[in-house]
């Protein structure tokens, strides 16, 4: 068509109906700036969008009766012609659902100009030759739409929370897994150690040239879950803590310190192993402080100020007597089921 019309240029009447036409591009009409009536009735047309064609501005009537059009888009509908007075989209199947509120509102406000209004049907009903918007309800659609909207935002503002609180505590949804498949207290199960101990990279030295050295090589010898040496290489961290660690081991031992308190991995291994042995009456981890720390500062790790308040707890020293003491209750704390 392009070709067709491109040296038109004075054309004022075209009359293309009954030509079979199933679809018109919307470069057709360049060339024909002068167009005012334009019949393109009975054809199998579905789309209008050729009409936001600037070329077509100067259009006054327009003729699309009996084709196959179900609605015309916003953008189309808002580039129409200005000097419009004659629509003809009767006898053409208008779907008239809430999806297509914004046409539906346009054939409400131009019964002026659309001729033959009456004859104007809808797939999902029949309105009255009186075409009004009583006919369709606006009022319903505008509301489902709305509600479309912030039932969409509240998703996507939900789905959004979701994975944040997923990713933000994705350990302890692993945790609570592990307990929904079965949860079995130390006396229940097979422990692969005696203790799990929880510190800072920072207080490795003294775990290793202390702490391990008097257990393990001690009488009877005890038996030290230590993450650089005992975790399974390949495993994510979270569930080496959670299956050598937590569930692995009788007791757990935390070694606080400054660097303790500093250290998240710490405080959820702390958060891990308090909400395990909540299950049981039994005091299963034993609080070692190995450096002073402020009181204010242990309420940084959660619940760790409130259990220095309700049991007992060792702490380290460099005096030989204390030092022995030190040793004799800490393996009695370990060794007593």
């Amino acid at each position: 068509m392009r070709y067709l019309f491109q040296n038109l240029t004075h054309l004022e009447v075209l009359d293309i109906s009954h030509c079979n036409i199933g679809e018109i591009s919307r470069t057709s009409f360049i060339g024909t700036q002068k167009l005012r009536h334009l019949y393109l009735s009975k054809n199998k047309l579905m789309t209008l969008d050729f009409l936001a064609q600037p070329e077509l501005k100067r259009l006054t009537s327009i003729y699309f009766d009996k084709n196959s059009i179900t609605s015309i888009p916003l953008d189309v509908l808002q580039k129409l012609p200005t000097n419009l007075s004659e629509f003809d989209l009767s006898s053409n199947p208008i779907d008239c659902s809430c999806s297509q509120t914004d046409f539906i509102f346009w054939i409400i406000q131009n019964q002026n100009i659309l001729k033959q209004a009456e004859n104007i049907f809808c797939k999902s009903f029949s309105p009255s030759p009186d075409f009004r918007a009583a006919d369709f309800d606006i009022d319903s659609c505008v509301h489902k739409k709305r509600l479309t909207i912030v039932l969409s935002v509240c998703f996507v503002i939900l789905v959004v929370v979701l994975s944040v609180l997923a990713y933000r505590f994705q350990f302890y949804l692993q945790y609570c897994c592990i307990l929904m498949r079965g949860y079995r207290s130390p006396a229940q199960q097979e422990c692969s150690y005696d203790a799990f101990v929880i510190f800072s990279s920072y207080d490795e030295a003294w775990v290793m040239n202390e702490l391990m050295e008097n257990l393990e090589n001690g009488v009877p010898p005890i038996h030290l879950c230590l993450h650089m040496r005992d975790f399974q290489a390949g495993k994510s961290i979270a569930s080496n803590i959670i299956d050598e660690g937590i569930m692995g081991s009788r007791k757990v031992i935390v070694v606080v310190s400054q660097h303790f308190i500093d250290s998240a991995w710490c405080r959820f291994e702390f958060e891990l192993a308090q909400s395990r042995f909540m299950m049981e009456r039994n005091a299963n981890i034993i609080i070692i402080i190995l450096e002073d720390v402020e009181e204010r500062k242990t309420k940084k790790v959660f619940g760790l100020h409130k259990h220095l308040k309700k049991n007992t707890y060792l702490k380290w020293s460099r005096d030989p007597l204390s030092n022995m003491r030190f040793w004799i209750r800490l393996r009695r704390a370990i060794i007593k089921q």
